[in-house]
């Protein structure tokens, strides 16, 4: 999967420096090149860092609540203190499939806020969103559903060469993720999409075959039966 997405930059002009990283910058008024840990100095008049964030938690640090890389919560957005919820970004959450994670994604905010308040009326279903993620690079659309911290395979419907196909992350047999490039729905707004099919079996962690997700024949909402 990387070396297609790396092939898709290249093809656009981007220059690729792979198993190295930024350990420096020089310039006086403003940046003028990049020094990598291998000596590499690459001459550049701006830099865009993308480094990540450190969830803000300040309001409540000096309570207490439990603090591990942000708030920790349960499956229904609860802290360890009675009546108190988090929900987003900040939020440490149970997850009944994933296990604990923190998502940093504006739709798990939207979402998760809404089982926070369901908690908080009296409702406290677990929140047991399967997480999906998008990003546009250049003309080609890449869509992606689950949380997949390790997988012992994946499996390939569809055609790299073309740049249109899934790829299923499993473990053990059962689908962790699932990754489309130009292929697959949205899961967010199509409800028939080959993706939302796999947020299912995600959620359902039934085993699937490594030949029936290969097989364009096969469709994907039937392996849940």
């Amino acid at each position: 999967i990387g070396e297609v997405m790396a092939g898709i930059h290249r093809d656009h002009g981007v220059q690729l420096l792979t198993e190295d990283q930024v350990v420096g910058f020089e310039g006086s008024v403003q940046v003028t090149r990049a020094i990598t840990a291998k000596g590499a100095r690459i001459d550049c008049d701006f830099a865009v860092l993308g480094i990540g964030i450190e969830p803000v938690v300040d309001a409540v640090r000096s309570s207490p609540i439990t603090l591990d890389n942000g708030i920790l919560v349960d499956e229904s957005c609860r802290t360890n203190v009675p009546d108190v919820y988090a929900a987003g970004d900040v939020a440490n959450h149970l997850h009944p499939v994933f296990g604990r994670l923190r998502v940093e994604h504006y739709n798990n905010a939207e979402k998760q806020a809404r089982a926070a308040a369901r908690a908080m009326l009296g409702d406290p279903r677990p929140y047991d969103d399967i997480h999906s993620f998008w990003s546009d690079e250049y003309e080609h659309k890449i869509e992606y559903v689950g949380y997949a911290r390790t997988w012992d395979r994946i499996v390939i419907r569809g055609s790299q060469a073309t740049l249109q196909f899934l790829a299923f992350y499993l473990s053990n047999g059962i689908m962790k993720a699932a990754f489309g490039l130009n292929r697959g729905g949205d899961p967010e707004i199509d409800a028939d999409s080959d993706l939302r099919a796999c947020q299912g079996l995600i959620r359902a962690q039934v085993p699937v075959s490594d030949a029936a997700l290969a097989d364009d024949r096969v469709d994907l909402w039937s392996l849940r039966r």
